[in-house]
């Protein structure tokens, strides 16, 4: 469920401009508006008037509340809703009534933003209403305590990261269909147990949705495993089941489904006969829909889709479609957008177009895919050859120069993983070659270029030492036993230039983008192209194997150069089979091979340890001041550009010193690197946590809606210092005193949001003092 935790809510009035002094009051002042007191007055809200922030004063009893105080529901008379808690209040558990105060604020339901949680009494939950599947999926029951009924068909404990919280997930099949269940109170639970029992749980809905706010499921949260009666107990022995062949396993399978046929319209934007098509209306609604129609369809024109809506990774599609073509075609205009707007989740399989640098490509029989670059990001942009027909090679993509900055236009897929399917990557999906626009090219003066013009000049020195021995031939008869010498030395040395032309391509590989195991192949095929030998490969310290072996034969001789890095590391071998391992140069090729392969991996190894050393502190593995200040700047400029706010915390570890003097400076390491990992798991994947000091840290919260938003981020931060950390035998108890500045009240640069963020830093660790 992914009911964000809003802490931009709009104004609660707005400025009305007044009378002129001169003029009297003929009009009253319009009064406050008075609080909501009920859910279902909260509920009836449209998103524009919950998105004023109206206020709330709502007496309701808590139906469920998470250990660590993230998720808060509460139920009246007339429905339950989600209220997202401040940043302290009192220890609740279900059954209680409460008092909240708070403002609205819109989500896929509106929610309650409170300010403050007050205990009255308590109570008992209220009366569950008995649902179905469909009950549970039904909008009008979110945030409600119901109950519901089914198998158990798998059940697996759970633990939250950094805390002793242990939860139980359960997958519950239904007459309709499945739910995702997360319990509670779990304590002494025997998970196999559960598989396959009947069982009846009491808990809360809460719906899960989009980036687009399209709900496409729902989650049931029970308090305790208390909620849960066993109807009828599972038979416990899995082990004793009978083994099932693995090529037999679907005949297995049971999928009951009872979902209703939908019907939409909308533009074709991208389609693959016999397997999948998107469709996209004039208001920027799209959906994939999967058909085994083959009809002969083109891109713009307007279609009728029938099918059953489900869930597929992030947003809804439909399957088992068909497709019914109009004589009508209303092209859909790509949307331009930055890499940001698509990880935000706002563009599932909507048509956008994106500009960004060539930083590789990759040409295969089924695809062409281009290795996009933008924003200190990248992304993939795919060609699918099964788009068209079967000739592939007219409907491949061109060669694009690497470096190339190109206009790239497609569907925007977007893939989601995690046990809340939140957005993890995405990929444009192009429908021909010409949805690739080359904005510019690369500078001529290439590594490459550099190189092919070394080896044309080196082809005209060897032309004319050439010469040179051509015209020596016609010398006196004296004179031909040196000929023969030289004749001797130059195809001596046509063979070197061929070698140092083999190895400065496979130089210029190994400094370029290419992977390691691209350039091991053309440093064994440049073995094995000197050698004439039928089978050469390598075989690295890893157990990994680049090349074909030869077959196990005893008769087929083998010579073996080992691999040994700088520092005399180990690193692999090369292998040479067949007849010609006794060539004469044998043993040079296979050098020159062997420390062209050290060369590569040492290479790829210490470009990938500088990267991170340059960006990350070598104790603690967070960002560096230098990754900080690069990212900060980064989001200022997105900031100014785009009008929004962002906040810089700044957090001071208290009694640091004390830590290393009592316990040692070891200890004291230990502690920040685990300070580390806490603090991280309390910020998104968006936001930057730099060690920036011996004990002082900068968290770079690149997105925030207002300062109560970045006030609830760090007292998230403070909660990591709730329980002490165990450190070997030690338990040691640490806290923190943090500043906070948020962009553009605080200031307009980087110095004066640092300065602002560490002065309040400091204001707050004197107050504690105090």
């Amino acid at each position: 469920m992914r009911k964000s935790i809003l802490a931009l809510f709009l104004a609660l009035s707005f400025w009305k401009p007044g009378l002129s002094l001169s003029q009297p009051l003929s009009h009253p002042v319009n009064p406050a508006p008075r609080p909501l007191t009920t859910v279902g007055a909260i509920r009836a809200l449209s998103p524009a008037q919950a998105g004023a922030g109206l206020p709330v004063d709502l007496r309701a009893v808590v139906t469920y509340e998470e250990a660590d105080g993230g998720l808060l529901f509460v139920q009246d008379s007339t429905g339950g809703i989600y209220v997202i808690p401040p940043a302290s209040m009192p220890l609740l558990q279900p059954g209680d009534e409460v008092l909240v105060d708070g403002v609205t604020a819109p989500n896929f339901s509106t929610d309650v933003f409170a300010t403050e949680v007050r205990f009255l009494s308590h109570a008992r939950l209220p009366g569950p209403i008995s649902v179905s599947w469909r009950g549970v999926v039904d909008r009008a029951n979110d945030c409600r305590y119901v109950t519901v009924s089914g198998t158990i068909r798998s059940a697996t404990l759970r633990s939250a990261p950094a805390s002793s919280h242990t939860y139980l997930i359960l997958d519950l099949q239904t007459d309709g269909g499945s739910l995702h269940v997360h319990m509670d109170g779990v304590q002494g639970i025997d998970p196999i147990r559960l598989l396959d029992s009947k069982v009846k749980l009491s808990g809360v809905v809460g719906a899960i949705f989009d980036g687009k706010l399209r709900q496409t499921g729902a989650d049931l949260w029970v308090s305790s495993a208390a909620r849960m009666e066993i109807l009828q107990p599972g038979h416990g022995n899995f082990a004793g089941l009978p083994l099932t062949d693995i090529s037999r396993m679907f005949s297995s399978s049971y999928v009951s489904n009872q979902s209703q046929r939908v019907h939409v319209r909308g533009s074709v934007t991208l389609y693959q006969p016999g397997m999948e098509l998107v469709v996209e209306t004039p208001d920027r609604q799209a959906v994939l829909v999967q058909t085994f129609d083959q009809s002969p369809l083109r891109v713009g024109q307007v279609v009728d889709v029938v099918g059953f809506p489900y869930v597929h990774e992030y947003s809804e599609v439909i399957n088992q479609a068909n497709v019914l073509p109009t004589q009508r075609v209303e092209a859909v205009q790509a949307v331009p957008i930055q890499w940001d707007d698509a990880m935000a989740g706002q563009y599932p399989y909507n048509l956008i177009s994106m500009d960004g640098r060539v930083a590789a490509e990759v040409h295969e029989r089924h695809q062409d895919t281009l290795v996009i670059e933008t924003a200190r990001h990248v992304f993939s942009a795919i060609l699918s050859r099964s788009v068209w027909s079967q000739d592939f090679d007219r409907n491949s993509l061109p060669a694009i120069p690497t470096g190339s900055t190109v206009r790239v236009t497609g569907v925007c897929l977007v893939h989601a993983g995690g046990p809340w399917s939140t957005e993890q990557w995405f990929e444009i999906q192009m429908r021909s070659p010409y949805d690739v626009t080359v904005l510019a090219n690369p500078s001529w003066w290439t590594v490459s270029h550099l190189f092919a013009l070394s080896a044309a000049l080196l082809a005209l020195v060897l032309t004319a030492l050439l010469r040179v021995i051509l015209l020596q031939s016609k010398v006196h008869k004296q004179t031909q036993q040196l000929r023969l010498t030289m004749e001797s030395e130059a195809a001596r040395e046509r063979r070197i230039a061929l070698l140092e032309s083999e190895r400065a391509r496979v130089l210029e590989a190994i400094n370029s983008m290419r992977s390691l195991e691209d350039v091991l192949a053309m440093i064994l095929s440049l073995i094995a192209s000197q050698l004439q030998s039928g089978a050469c490969w390598c075989e690295l310290a890893g157990g990994a194997r680049v090349g074909d072996p030869a077959p196990d034969d005893p008769s087929v001789l083998l010579v073996r150069r080992d691999i040994f890095s700088g520092a005399g590391e180990h690193l692999g071998s090369l292998v040479l089979a067949g007849a010609d391992v006794y060539h004469r140069h044998a043993g040079e090729v296979m050098e020159v091979g062997a420390s062209l392969a050290a060369l590569a991996i040492d290479t790829r190894r210490l470009y990938e340890t500088l990267v991170h050393r340059s960006q990350y502190d070598q104790l603690t593995n967070a960002a560096n001041r230098f990754l900080l200040e690069s990212r900060l700047e980064e989001t200022l400029t997105l900031a100014a550009r785009n009008k929004t706010h962002f906040a810089l915390i700044y957090i001071d570890l208290d009694q640091f010193k004390r830590v290393n003097d009592v316990y040692g400076h070891r200890i004291g390491d230990l502690l920040l690197q685990q300070v580390t990992e806490r603090l991280s798991e309390k910020l998104r994947s968006m936001d930057t946590l730099a060690r920036v000091g011996g004990d002082e840290f900068i968290a770079l919260i690149p997105i925030v809606r207002s300062r109560a938003e970045a006030e609830e981020i760090a007292q998230r931060l403070l909660h990591a210092f709730r329980s002490p950390f165990t450190i070997e035998e030690f338990s040691v108890h640490s806290g923190a005193s943090i500043g906070i500045a948020v962009y553009p009240e605080d200031g307009l640069t980087r110095d004066e949001l640092q300065s602002v963020a560490d002065t309040a830093m400091y204001a707050r660790k004197a107050g504690a003092a105090d």
